[in-house]
Parts: C-alpha cells; structure tokens; sequence
C-alpha cells in the first residue's frame, strides 16, 4: 500500500493519477475568471513538451512554427526538427530585429503532479549568432521555408545587434520587461546586414525524444 493510501484523513487519495498523463496544475492569473483558482489541465508527455515562447522584434510580424501560427505562447511541441520562422514588416540593420527565447523547465512556473517519469530535460531555443538564424530580403515562393528541409543555403546568417531602437519618448526610456527576460533567459540581440526593409527569418531546432536515445 502506498503512503497515499495510508493517509486515512487525507483529500490526497481521491487525487487522480495516471501512469501515462502528466497533470499540470496552472497558477491563477490563467484562470478565465480571474483570480482565486487554478486550472488543471492533462497532458500526455509523449506527445511532446510544452515550450513558452518569448519575442521582440524591431517591428510589426508574425511567428510561425512548422507553417502555423502558434496557438498560445506555450504551445505543445512534439520531439524531432522543427522549423520558426517569422516575417517581419520592417527593420533597420542599425538596430536589434529580433530576440527570442523559447523554454521548457520542468517544475518551473507551474507545478506538475505525476505518476509518470518525468525524463525530458530543460530545453530551451535562444537566439544567438552562431550561424543557425537565417534570413533574407527576398520574400519566398511558398509557405516551404516555414518547414525542415528547405534549402537555406542562400540565406545569411543574422548578426550579433545588441542596440535597441532608442524610445520616442524620452521619458519611458527604460527596457520593456520582456527585453529585459529575454536577456536573463541568455537570448541575444540579432540583426541583419544589408538594405534592412522587410526580412524572412527562419531557425531549425530539434527537441530529442528520451526514448529514442
């Protein structure tokens, strides 16, 4: 007999359980409703693992992960290779275009009560200059660039663009908080070199499934 069913005065045993989901206990600001509740929410983990999502762009675009938009900012995302891209309106090469950062911690801002090994390490995609985030001037053919397997080699690789944008207002010159995240996350400012204008950006990643290792 386990220590659950031990506890005879105990809500914990008619807590459920289950060896092949994962419930996820969400804190209350996701809560619909407002605040004073949480939502509890099963996931099954060999689906793949939830990654939220951080992103600054220099200005007006869109985020795509494998050819669709996200969902929320924390999206499911299966294990194997996976594509983001983004199209974004305007840059100037003077300043940073894009940072981003895209995270799974375990037990971190939610907290997980499970019956099933938790396995999967932190993961996390951040931007970066080395080499692995692409862009280009010329606006692609179809929706295939969003997606692994398209050939990239004509791409340029984005720079290393710490400087922001300065503030049209003086006043609220201070970093907005999710710059300021994002740069405790270890994403990096990146740019691009060139005419600046509108820019396709696209970077592969790959999130290792634990049971195939």
């Amino acid at each position: 007999m386990d220590e659950r069913e031990l506890k005879l005065n105990s809500l914990s045993r008619y807590a459920k359980a289950s060896p092949k989901f994962i419930l996820e206990e969400h804190g209350h600001c996701e809560v619909p409703a407002g605040c004073g509740g949480v939502v509890l929410r099963w996931r099954n983990p060999r689906a793949g693992v939830p990654v939220t999502m951080w992103l600054e762009t220099d200005g007006p675009g869109d985020m795509y992960l494998d050819g669709t938009a996200p969902s929320s900012s924390r999206p499911l995302v299966p294990f194997g290779t996976h594509v983001l891209a983004f199209a974004i309106a305007e840059c100037d090469p003077a300043y940073t275009t894009l940072m981003f950062a895209g995270l799974h911690k375990p037990d971190e801002d939610i907290h997980v009560q499970t019956t099933a090994p938790q396995n999967v390490a932190e993961t996390s995609v951040l931007s970066a200059a080395d080499g692995s985030w692409k862009y280009s001037f010329d606006e692609p053919e179809d929706d295939a660039w969003m997606r692994p397997g398209f050939d990239d080699s004509d791409w340029q690789p984005m720079v290393d663009r710490p400087d922001r944008r300065p503030p049209e207002d003086p006043e609220r010159a201070a970093e907005p908080y999710r710059v300021r995240r994002l740069k405790g996350f270890g994403a990096a400012g990146l740019g691009v070199s060139g005419r600046g204008g509108r820019v396709w950006i696209r970077k592969v990643f790959t999130i290792a499934d634990p049971e195939s290792a």
